[in-house]
């Protein structure tokens, strides 16, 4: 009970005081006054807002910026370095075919002209073979898998046009 009276002693002095204040303004109403006072706190909160969501603005274009220097960075080493190693991949393949193909040249000579043809065709289908393993794992790491089944279906077709 005495929580209530002194809570309720506290709003009176509360109310007197805003009432005595909104009275002391010269010429105007209760109702004058605190529209007035409305307005006022009104356009202050508006500019404060416009002034957070400014600096709000600009903060985030800034990160944007940083965010996509950033991304395409990462990129381009990723670029490089998968261009890079995918090059000497590619070097490393030929070297050591080079070298199959010298071994080869050498045995070769010493066979006689059949066993040859057959050699030769086993060679080539072979290097189709690696050529298109290397092909679809350089593409589709790039992202063109469909691609790789077009090299494969133009190698099916060459074959049967050459069996013919």
């Amino acid at each position: 009970m005495r929580k209530i009276v002194i809570l309720l002693v506290m709003c009176c002095l509360l109310l007197m005081g805003t009432s005595i204040y909104a009275q002391s303004t010269q010429g105007t109403t209760f109702s004058d006054w605190y529209r007035h006072q409305l307005h006022l706190l009104s356009n202050q909160l508006s500019e404060e807002m416009k002034i957070t969501l400014t600096t709000f603005e600009t903060s985030i274009n800034t990160y944007q910026d940083q965010l996509l220097k950033r991304m395409e960075s990462h990129l381009m080493d990723y670029v490089l370095n998968t261009s890079r190693d995918s090059n000497e991949d590619i070097q490393k393949y030929k070297n050591v075919h080079l070298q199959q193909l010298e071994e080869t040249k050498e045995s070769l000579i010493e066979k006689d002209l059949i066993e040859i043809e057959k050699e030769i065709e086993k060679r080539h289908m072979e290097i189709d073979r690696r050529t298109v393993d290397i092909l679809s794992e350089v593409l589709s790491e790039y992202g063109f898998d469909g691609a790789i089944d077009n090299v494969k279906q133009g190698k099916n077709h060459n074959k049967t046009e050459g069996d013919k």
